[in-house]
């Protein structure tokens, strides 16, 4: 048997206003912890809040349609493995 490597899962994703580019800012196993992920960020107050952004939920297949087939959730900071190189 074959492990399958094309699991489903759904990441929250952010684009500042005067920005060009989303960033992926978490990976959740369901749609539902997304959406709550996503609505604790929007009530985010102070000074490092969202209300200058686009937040919305991606699931891995959609995210592979907008950003490419070779797209895969990489948290931010961690080092892909051709830099490890």
């Amino acid at each position: 048997m074959t492990k399958r490597s094309s699991s489903e899962y759904y990441c929250v994703c952010v684009r500042r206003h005067y920005e060009q580019v989303w960033r992926i800012v978490s990976r959740h196993k369901t749609y539902e912890e997304a959406q709550a992920e996503l609505e604790e960020r929007r009530s985010y107050t102070g000074t490092f809040n969202y209300d200058n952004a686009d937040l919305r939920v991606l699931s891995r297949s959609e995210a592979k349609k907008e950003f490419g087939p070779k797209w895969e959730f990489t948290p931010i900071g961690e080092k892909t493995k051709t830099e490890s190189k």
